[in-house]
């Protein structure tokens, strides 16, 4: 068996754990199959046959950045012992029988938790920007051929893809401010967008299968399921850290959320994991092909 198609194996066997770990809520387990799944992704690349140039360097980097987020889950994991766990802080209207000293705020060390917390997946964020960056790198570099229907379909994913994004954005600025919505959620937001370009770019230079513009797609939902956490916590950040007067904030029990059955964490891990995966076999494939017929046109932008 070729070393390439074992590396895929592999890819697909710690793709497969990690998307069940996750289903589980099992987030160190989940973290460490997605790493190994990158590795043996980035393998793949790396050992395959010939490519345009610059498509496997800019394919193995968007990976491996990628695997960033996985990477700080794995940390953050490693710092705290006891994960899955949560304070539920809520908000108890005041009636006329209760004297009203001012707003009410959660303990500041909570209030500080929560914003390192942040930072994290903001950290974490910003590699998922490189990464779909270096991905639309290699996309780009391969040859465009005439393929309307395509390039229609691509284009029109694209758009809706921003859309989507634009209208989520703007729903959440009814109570916090908008700067500071963006200021949280920057680079979630860009990648997002980088990554509507790159499946813009997808279609004119889809291979066969149309694993490219899939591959694409599946990374563009990915960053916009990443901008949309970021900006939600950020927001429940914001809005206990800045109470309205006429509300106490009340704190809840910490409550326990290992071993629960986490069915929207398994459909975001593995559409982190497929999309790259896709990508990158769509693009040395469509790479090797081109490699034999001439461009239709050359690459533009």
């Amino acid at each position: 068996m070729r070393p390439t198609r074992v590396l895929l194996a592999v890819c697909g066997a710690a793709g497969t754990l990690s998307v069940l770990a996750a289903l589980i809520s099992a987030d160190r387990t989940a973290a460490q199959c997605a790493l190994a799944a990158s590795a043996a992704l980035i393998g793949y690349v790396l050992f395959a046959g010939p490519a345009a140039p610059r498509v496997r360097p800019a394919l193995a980097a968007g990976i491996a950045l990628l695997a960033v987020p996985a990477s700080v889950e794995l940390w953050r994991d490693s710092t705290a012992p006891v994960r899955r766990q949560t304070l539920a802080p809520l908000y108890t209207p005041l009636d006329g029988s209760v004297a009203s000293t001012g707003p009410a705020r959660l303990p500041q060390s909570v209030l500080d938790q929560w914003r390192q917390s942040l930072d994290e997946r903001q950290f974490a964020c910003v590699g998922l920007l490189l990464g779909v960056v270096c991905l639309a790198v290699a996309v780009r570099a391969l040859p465009a051929q005439q393929r309307p229907k395509a390039t229609a379909l691509a284009g029109a994913g694209a758009v809706l893809m921003m859309v989507f994004v634009g209208a989520d954005a703007w729903s959440r600025v009814d109570d916090e401010p908008l700067l500071g919505l963006l200021g949280a959620g920057w680079p979630a937001l860009l990648a997002t967008l980088a990554a509507a370009r790159m499946l813009a770019l997808s279609g004119p230079r889809a291979d066969r299968a149309a694993l490219v513009p899939i591959g694409a797609l599946l990374v563009a939902v990915s960053a916009a399921a990443a901008f949309q956490d970021l900006t939600g916590r950020w927001a429940a950040w914001w809005t206990f850290s800045h109470p309205d007067d006429n509300v106490v904030v009340s704190v809840g029990v910490a409550v326990s959320l290992a071993n629960v059955v986490d069915g929207e964490a398994a459909l975001l891990a593995a559409v982190a994991l497929a999309g790259p995966a896709l990508l990158a076999v769509g693009v040395l494939r469509a790479g090797r092909t081109a490699a034999a017929v001439p461009p239709a046109y050359p690459p533009g932008p």
